[in-house]
């Protein structure tokens, strides 16, 4: 048997060294959201029935749709860092609402529901809910934001309408 040489030793301690750093993120937790919020937590499962909302509310057609333009992660920022303590609780509330609400309703959980279900989920959501509920106070919400994020859009901006900057175009020489 041949002993260890040193170069083979670097060479394992390099790997070993490569192993250990690499473990951590093959075993992160799919659970988790997709983004580092500070103030609200929300699980991998909310933020795709979030996902599956702002869909409905902007669902993909010639042009992208919310899930494509990631509106689901700007309400999240929007919701994480610019509302109050009170309103991101509420919000909270409401995400939990909404998913009893779709249970309840469709006895189907909204992200997996078809096209059809979801659109009598939220016919039925606008029919029934309580106007001041938190419930309700999470859907505009989310409706605004996702509104919101479609029109601050790179695609919207550059494609739909198309944004110049202040002062505009300089026509010197137009016939009055």
């Amino acid at each position: 048997m041949q002993p260890y040489s040193r170069r083979s030793a670097l060479k394992a301690l390099v790997f070993a060294s490569a192993a250990m750093a690499l473990v951590p993120s093959c075993m992160s937790d799919r659970s988790k959201s997709s983004i580092l919020l500070k103030k609200i937590t929300i699980t991998g499962a909310d933020e795709t029935l979030l996902a599956a909302l702002c869909e409905a509310i902007l669902p993909k057609t010639t042009t992208p749709g919310a899930k494509e333009l990631s509106s689901h992660l700007f309400v999240l920022t929007m919701v994480d860092d610019c509302r109050t303590k009170a309103d991101q609780d509420k919000f909270i509330k409401g995400l939990s609402d909404f998913k009893a609400f779709c249970q309840s309703t469709g006895n189907k959980d909204f992200a997996t529901a078809s096209t059809e279900d979801r659109k009598k989920i939220l016919n039925a959501l606008l029919a029934s809910a309580d106007k001041e509920s938190d419930l309700m106070a999470f859907f505009n919400t989310t409706k605004g934001l996702t509104i919101q994020s479609y029109t601050a859009s790179e695609f919207f901006l550059t494609k739909v309408q198309v944004y110049e900057l202040v002062p505009g175009r300089y026509h010197g020489c137009v016939s009055v």
